[in-house]
């Protein structure tokens, strides 16, 4: 998480305000030097972008049958065991083809 930065008001400074409204107008950071020692980079906020609110998801009682119809449709078709040990063994395969150098 991003550490929170100091607020300092600049409504009585009149160059520093200036160059701040600057920096947000054309969206480009400025370097702040004193002499040739680079002080501080002056970068403007970025715009907070607004969330869209979702749709609300509507379901008919068609489809909710339909999902409740599928529990448990492997049941007696997949021998889960027979199905996990494939599964298992097939990572230990590699599925590509060997390198030649």
């Amino acid at each position: 998480m991003a550490k929170e930065l100091t607020p300092v008001d600049i409504s009585n400074t009149p160059d520093l305000l200036r160059l701040a409204e600057e920096v947000r107008r054309s969206g480009q950071p400025r370097l702040l030097r004193r002499d040739s020692e680079d002080l501080a980079v002056l970068s403007p906020v970025a715009t907070p972008t607004t969330r869209r609110p979702r749709k609300a998801k509507t379901y008919t009682e068609a489809d909710r049958e339909a999902f409740l119809s599928s529990a448990g449709g492997w049941k007696d078709n997949v021998d889960v065991d027979k199905f996990l040990e494939d599964n298992y063994a097939s990572r230990d395969r590699s599925s590509r083809p060997p390198v030649e150098l």
